[in-house]
């Protein structure tokens, strides 16, 4: 296993990791949104903007990549420069690889990597009633939740790290 940087060349993998979670844990209409994202860390001047994120003075995205299986998760992180947040950005894992500790594994990767260069930034997210209870088991807590706040089925939980 490994976990490396993102490159336009994960692109379709990436995809095909959001659409296997798909509607369960990301509603559709968020794809477009997802892909602009990518096509951001392609390329930082396009103009990447969502409604928690308008300007930020680092993005990073990352792959787990397996030998037998390529891309099982992928998930990155931007740091704001309006607030003292770090926020975790498009976290996901395969759909065929779930409960495999991979979740663990990337939220661990880039939690280290957010400490050590921003060590007094408080981590944060937006994610669903799928998931917040993964987040609390590694530390964060719900701040504020929004039914629909993603899509019909899809409540929103905010999250920050305790």
């Amino acid at each position: 296993m490994t976990i490396r940087d993102y490159t336009s060349k994960d692109k379709e993998a990436c995809i095909e990791v959001f659409k296997s979670n798909c509607p369960k844990f990301f509603d559709e209409s968020e794809l477009d949104l997802f892909i602009k994202w990518l096509n951001h860390q392609e390329n930082p001047d396009s103009g990447y903007q969502s409604p928690t994120y308008t300007n930020s003075e680092k993005d990073a995205y990352y792959v787990i990549e397996t030998p037998e299986n390529g891309i099982v998760a992928c998930g990155g992180f931007y740091i704001t420069t309006d607030s003292n947040e770090a926020r975790l950005a498009w976290g996901m894992v395969h759909g065929n690889f779930h409960k495999h500790g991979y979740g663990k594994i990337l939220y661990e990767h880039r939690y280290k990597k957010i400490k050590a260069t921003w060590p007094n930034r408080i981590i944060t997210l937006g994610t669903s009633q799928h998931t917040y209870p993964f987040y609390e088991k590694m530390g964060m807590c719900v701040t504020n939740m929004v039914k629909q706040g993603y899509g019909p089925d899809l409540d929103r939980y905010d999250m920050q790290q305790q």
